[in-house]
């Protein structure tokens, strides 16, 4: 690891409520700060979001720290693509700004990358506010999904929140802006390289479930349209799962975790209206949920 230099890449987007926290766990991880080549921030904020990106870095002169602020949204997208460009490390670490990181997060996620190894992906831990039916709902999710993952490859496997690649293989890859799911776009370029994509359960981040039934149902309706928007790419690479393994771990944590699982069928049963009315209107500008950044 000190032999080999991380670009820590962080898109933002009115992120004044999170980024200090999000910060603070970044500054604890577990790697030497020699060990950074650069944290770029890509910033399309319109709250204070620039103003304490640069108190940050006025306050950490040993970091190189680089803020590029955009007068307008250009989205997740962008952020990825300039960030791949700007990047002089071996390695690039991918982090939404709106989470916290466990203390071996990046080492753990870095570790995994080499010359065959293009992704790693994290285990990404749900933040539960067990009174709210919403939130648990998304956290029954997180802990299906992550049952799916420990099988293996599959088009579930990367998050976007926290991944870790290998530099050389996404110098000259161009994310188009109109895809949604530009984590799996992401995974399936890698494996197009023939290179291993990875998933450890020991690259912990924690992130914020949505509060309320726009923002649950929101961010549920992207994800179906994100993946159909390139199910081509999945079911040529193989990462379609098998619905059986889908069945399998649905009933296994619906036994233990019964009452998030209720949860998540009641908010499901909310889904197919959402989802029609508003289909036709998703684009690669996420609308944000506001209740995860508060």
């Amino acid at each position: 690891m000190k032999e080999r230099k991380i670009t820590i890449g962080i898109p933002t987007f009115n992120e004044e409520k999170n980024l200090l926290k999000f910060f603070e766990s970044l500054q604890k991880q577990n790697i030497g700060s020699d060990t950074i080549e650069k944290i770029i921030f890509i910033d399309d904020s319109d709250d204070s979001t620039p103003n304490l990106i640069k108190k940050i870095k006025e306050d950490n002169p040993k970091l190189n720290i680089e803020l590029l602020h955009n007068n307008r949204r250009m989205g997740a997208s962008n952020a990825w693509n300039t960030i791949f460009k700007k990047s002089k490390g071996e390695v690039i670490v991918l982090l939404d700004a709106d989470i916290e990181l466990e203390i071996n997060c990046i080492y753990n996620l870095s570790k995994k990358i080499n010359q065959d190894t293009g992704l790693c992906a994290s285990n990404t831990v749900p933040i539960i506010k067990s009174n709210n039916i919403f939130s648990k709902a998304a956290a029954f999710i997180a802990f299906w999904l992550r049952s799916v993952r420990l099988h293996g490859i599959s088009q579930y496997t990367t998050m976007g929140r926290a991944l870790a690649l290998y530099s050389e293989d996404v110098k000259d890859l161009e994310i188009p802006t109109d895809i949604i799911a530009i984590d799996l776009y992401l995974q399936c370029k890698i494996l197009e390289k023939r290179k291993n994509v990875m998933y450890n359960d020991e690259a912990i981040i924690y992130f914020k479930t949505p509060l309320t039934k726009s923002d649950f149902l929101s961010q549920v309706t992207r994800a179906i349209i994100g993946h159909q928007q390139i199910k081509e790419y999945t079911k040529k690479l193989s990462l379609n799962i098998s619905f059986f393994i889908m069945a399998k771990e649905f009933i296994k944590n619906a036994f233990r975790y019964p009452r998030y699982c209720l949860a998540l069928l009641y908010c499901y049963s909310m889904l197919p209206y959402n989802y029609l009315k508003n289909k036709k209107i998703v684009t690669y500008l996420w609308e944000t949920s506001v209740s995860t950044k508060e």
